[in-house]
Formats: structure tokens, C-alpha cells, sequence
């Protein structure tokens, strides 16, 4: 309602700006003044229109978007205190700020395709997206894709090396080839697309890093691999709160696919999915501290400690996620819940987890 209020001003205040500069009585001087209100007032217009459609466009995936690799990156020095404590705090605060920009670059020329691409499917799921609320038209939504496309791998080379730039080329491609065309509608293309997409994600915090700091330990690709994995086999669990919508679109997601009927099967399959993987980093580290295998894991209390809870920490909002899946009942918003806070959460610790145990690699 206040949205709406400060709109009718505004549009209120243009009015009144263009009526008094039609007013024959204004003199010259005064004629002048007007046209400069009015060129103040249209760039200012047009950026909060701009920042109004990119936020829009960004925040409901803002978690998995950009959260995740904020935290990531923070996660990938918390192996590393001296590292962390040697290198000067402004080149620390332009890690932080090109991983935070890159990384809405990385989202934007997604979600400019998908909602492009989608949006008989957010009239029924996300109709506050700009396309379906009316503050975006499609034509508008193809410039911005064909603008995004050329700018942002640009910014990448810029701003963290070719290799980042090479990261994003390859991100839109990924994103053409499962959205666009051929755009196989299968559930596995679903996983696939965000497994792929978390190895592009990391791989892309570790050049942002390493573009601020060389000294900065890359992981094997066996790091990137393994995330990726654990994604390919869960991510899954975001299908369930936007069933409605697939359904009325013909998406072929895992619970359409399934049915009523096999819902709750699939639902525990999920879930043993989500609670078993958690397991696996309390065991492996488990099995590390019982055979006493690995000297340099356990001569650094700071890496053990870490490794342990990260551990448990992930183990324990995977239980949380697999038992939220199962016991839904079907809820939408129940479900939604579920992936948007306790998965991610179960995602963040596993990055988390990756991070101290692929340190003594």
C-alpha cells in the first residue's frame, strides 16, 4: 500500500512537472527549470525501475544464489587462520566485494532465462516475479538476456582473470543447453543442471580468491566433484513446493512423475537420501580419528575441531531436512520451508565440512 502511495506521488509530481512546462504564462528561465527537473527526475526513475525488476528477478533464489557462495568463500579460508590473518584486510574486502557482485552477475544470467523461458509456470508459482506481476515485459526480459550474456563474462575477465571468465561462458552455456534448447524435460536434466552449476559456483569462488590472494590453497578437483555428487543425488527435494505449477506446465519433475499415489515412497527415498549422505562426513572423519591414519589431520586441533563439527552440524540439518520431507503431508509452504531453510542450511555445513577435511589434501 506504501509502494503504491509513493507510485501515485511520483506519478503525480511527473504530471505536475509536464503540465507547468505546457503553461503559457512560464517565462523562459522558468521553461529551463523544468526540463532540468525533468531529466532529474527520468534517469532516477529508470534506475529504481532497473533495481526494482533485478530484485524481483533475484531474491526468491537469493539463498542458493548467492548466499551459498558467500559463504563458500568465507568458507574456504576458515581451514586457513594464518593465511586469513597475514593477508591485508583490503584485499580481504575485494574478495568479499567481487564475490558478492560476480555472484549476482552469476545469478542474474540465469534467472533472466529461466523466467523468460517460464512464465506460464510463475503465473501459477511465483506470480511476483516481474514477467507475471506486469513489471517486466518478455521483450524487455530478451534484452536484458542478451545484455547480461555479453557484459558479465566480460566483468569476470575484469575483474578475477580469463578462467573466470571462461567459468561464466561456460555457465551460460550450460544454462542454454537445459533451458532453452534442447531443453530435455527430465527430471535428471533438473539435478544435473544444479550439479553442474554448484561445481561451476566453486570453481569460480577459488579464482575470485585466488585473483586477490595467489598464495591461496586450491582444493583438488575431487573437492568440486564431491559437492556436486551430494547435489546431483538431493537437490531433488526443491521439486516438492512448486508440484502445482510443474504439473500445469508439463514439467516432468520427480513427484509428476511419481504421482499421488507414489508420493510418500518417493518422499522417503529423499529423505534416507538427505539423512544417509549426512552420515558419510561423520563416518569418514569418525574412521580417520579411530584409525589415527592421517598425522597432519590430527596434529592441527584447529582443522580436527572444525572438521568434527561441521561434521555433526551437517549431519544434524540433513536429519532435520529428510525428516521434514517425509512428515510434510504435502504442505506447499511446509515444503518450501524445508528446502529454502533446513536444506540450504544442510548445504552450507557440507561446504563448511569440504572445506577443513579437503585442507590436508
Amino acid at each position: 500500500m506504501a509502494q503504491g502511495s509513493l507510485s501515485l506521488h511520483h506519478s503525480s509530481m511527473n504530471l505536475h512537472v509536464l503540465c507547468a512546462l505546457y503553461e503559457p504564462s512560464n517565462p523562459s528561465e522558468e521553461h529551463r527549470a523544468i526540463h532540468t527537473r525533468i531529466q532529474e527526475i527520468q534517469p532516477v526513475t529508470r534506475v529504481r525501475q532497473e533495481l526494482l525488476i533485478t530484485w524481483r528477478l533475484l531474491y526468491a533464489n537469493a539463498r542458493e544464489g548467492l548466499v551459498l557462495p558467500v559463504i563458500g568463500m568465507l568458507a574456504r579460508f576458515l581451514p586457513t587462520p594464518d593465511l586469513l590473518n597475514t593477508t591485508p584486510w583490503l584485499q580481504l574486502s575485494f574478495v568479499l566485494l567481487k564475490t558478492v557482485f560476480l555472484f549476482i552477475c552469476h545469478l542474474y544470467v540465469f534467472e533472466i532465462v529461466n523466467q523468460v523461458t517460464s512464465v506460464e509456470e510463475d503465473k501459477v508459482n511465483k506470480p511476483h516475479r516481474p514477467i507475471p506481476s506486469g513489471l517486466l515485459t518478455v521483450a524487455g526480459g530478451h534484452k536484458r538476456w542478451w545484455i547480461s550474456w555479453i557484459v558479465c563474462p566480460l566483468l569476470a575477465y575484469y575483474l578475477a582473470g580469463s578462467q573466470a571468465g571462461y567459468l561464466f561462458i561456460w555457465y551460460q552455456l550450460w544454462t542454454f543447453y537445459c533451458y532453452v534448447w534442447p531443453k530435455f524435460n527430465h527430471f535428471m536434466y533438473r539435478n544435473a543442471f544444479a550439479s553442474v552449476g554448484t561445481y561451476n559456483m566453486f570453481r569460480l569462488i577459488d579464482e575470485i580468491i585466488y585473483s586477490e590472494v595467489p598464495s591461496f590453497p586450491l582444493p583438488p578437483t575431487s573437492f568440486y566433484l564431491v559437492l556436486s555428487a551430494w547435489v546431483m543425488l538431493t537437490v531433488h527435494m526443491q521439486e516438492f513446493h512448486d508440484s502445482e505449477g510443474d504439473k500445469k506446465t508439463n514439467r516432468l519433475t520427480l513427484p509428476i512423475i511419481v504421482g499421488p499415489a507414489w508420493q510418500g515412497t518417493l518422499r522417503w527415498t529423499t529423505a534416507f537420501l538427505v539423512i544417509g549422505t549426512g552420515m558419510i562426513p561423520l563416518v569418514i572423519t569418525s574412521k580417520l580419528s579411530w584409525d589415527g591414519r592421517d598425522k597432519d589431520f590430527f596434529d592441527n586441533a584447529w582443522i580436527y575441531n572444525g572438521t568434527v563439527i561441521t561434521a555433526v552440524l551437517h549431519l544434524s540439518f540433513a536429519i532435520l531436512t529428510g525428516l521434514r520431507c517425509a512428515l510434510s503431508g504435502g504442505k506447499e509452504a511446509y515444503d518450501r520451508k524445508t528446502y529454502k531453510r533446513f536444506y540450504m542450511l544442510a548445504a552450507y555445513t557440507m561446504v563448511c565440512y569440504l572445506s577443513f577435511a579437503y585442507s590436508t589434501v
